[in-house]
């Protein structure tokens, strides 16, 4: 396995010092040590470079301090960085935040198994005074969540070739810049991969927050999503937002005036058991199947007092899928607030949905030798080796009279003989470190 060398970048500004020992620390600390580290400074004072030295007396070499002359922001200090760095991957992290012991022998690992150049990204918990807690296991690469939240965060390793190819970072951007920059890898089709481990620990506080901070927050969440709606725009897809109340997410809502009912270029499906509670779920669906990657778009399902049924579905290891988020109940807040927000899922329900009409005719159609749930989860596996999405969208809501699905072994067979490679790795839109089965998306322990 080869060994990567890595450039680890911070920039600082307005830091506490404190925070900062403790992230050198954690630094300092890795296992893995074929790394740089590069300190792009607009402190006003020089403790800075005082402590960097204190800290790294026998590897100074490989410790760069620059003092930044000019505040232009992060993205500007982020690409200064990348100039001056060697690596072969740039890791940009926050000044005051905490790598794990293992954090840079896990990328090494995920990077020698990867096929070409990419962009990583970590799952990560958060530092609260002194404890660990509030841990986001998040997905693989999910491209319509993407446009709904930076879930990725703000820790990134970036491939040196990628950054070439990409350009730098967007200065304009006061806050966005890392999201502006998993964007445009996103429309640009870069490799975007996942390690799913907590290998980054993010400092904040639980405290109220101030009105000052508010504005800020809420200036955070305007410009994440205009850069959004930009990148929409770009393949022709027309949205509009809104900013989301917790200010930790914002709502698109996708033009729905190009919607024509019969029209050749969609195929709407819905069950005589089911019934609709929302109205214009064809426009709404349509909506989203505009975008030029969607093939298929699915529907929120309820049930009995007032839980959900399923908001699209996980797979195992072993081909058995299961309804995502099944009993748990629709006014809490479910796990990151998932079943509340569109995103990529490994298959919809096929009680009703909407699929691109040229998808279904390229892929001709379900397999007929497949029952119940079975055709749908191919025909969405096949589309998305297509290089096709398959979107839910909680917006259309629906419930079924009769929730009973029969599968038969015969179609488990084949579904396993057509995709067992895939399958066995298991749903990329589900974090290994999360139950699956019926009870899914619950972080282990906190079952009432």
């Amino acid at each position: 396995m080869a060994d990567t060398y890595f450039s680890l970048v911070i920039w600082t500004m307005d830091t506490d010092m404190d925070y900062f020992k403790d992230c050198l620390e954690s630094i300092d600390e890795q296992e893995y040590r074929n790394f740089e580290l590069y300190i792009l400074d607009n402190n006003p004072s020089n403790a800075i470079e005082v402590t960097i030295k204190e800290f790294f007396p026998d590897i100074v070499d490989k410790v760069h301090y620059r003092r930044l002359k000019k505040k232009s922001g992060g993205a500007y200090a982020y690409n200064i960085g990348a100039h001056f760095a060697e690596g072969d991957y740039l890791v940009y992290l926050g000044q005051h935040d905490r790598l794990s012991l293992k954090t840079l022998a896990f990328l090494n690992e995920k990077i020698s198994q990867l096929d070409n150049d990419s962009i990583v990204y970590t799952d990560n918990d958060e530092i609260v005074g002194q404890d660990r807690m509030n841990p986001h296991f998040k997905c693989d690469f999910n491209k319509e969540l993407l446009l709904q939240t930076n879930y990725i965060g703000e820790f990134v390793a970036i491939a040196r070739n990628v950054y070439r190819r990409l350009g730098e970072f967007n200065e304009k951007a006061q806050t966005a810049y890392i999201y502006e920059y998993f964007l445009r890898a996103a429309f640009k089709k870069e490799p975007i991969e996942h390690i799913p481990s907590l290998l980054y620990h993010k400092r904040t506080s639980e405290k109220l927050l101030t009105k000052e901070q508010r504005a800020e927050a809420n200036f955070y969440c305007k410009e994440h999503m205009a850069l959004a709606i930009s990148y929409l725009r770009q393949t022709g897809v027309v949205a509009e937002g809104r900013i989301d109340a917790s200010l930790k997410k914002w709502h698109l809502d996708y033009d729905e005036t190009s919607f024509r009912r019969f029209s050749k270029d969609y195929m709407f499906f819905k069950e005589e058991d089911v019934k609709l509670y929302t109205r214009n779920n064809a426009k709404k669906m349509y909506a989203y199947l505009n975008q030029p990657d969607v093939a298929v778009v699915g529907a929120r399902f309820i049930d009995r007092g007032f839980t959900y049924d399923n908001v699209g579905y996980v797979f195992d290891t072993d081909g058995a899928w299961y309804p995502a988020f099944h009993g748990q109940r629709i006014f809490r807040d479910s796990y990151e607030n998932l079943a509340s927000m569109p995103r990529d899922v490994s298959m919809v329900d096929a009680g009703c949905c909407m699929i691109d009409s040229k998808v279904y005719r390229m892929l001709h159609g379900f397999d007929t030798r497949l029952s119940g749930q079975d055709a749908m989860f191919d025909f969405c596996l096949r589309a998305k080796a297509r290089g096709y999405r398959t979107i839910v969208i909680p917006k259309v809501i629906a419930r079924k009279k009769n929730r009973m699905t029969i599968t038969s072994t015969d179609s488990h067979e084949i579904l396993m003989e057509k995709h067992g490679e895939i399958i066995k790795n298991g749903d990329t839109f589900y974090n290994r470190n999360l139950p699956v089965g019926m009870e899914n998306y619950i972080l282990p322990g906190t079952q009432e």
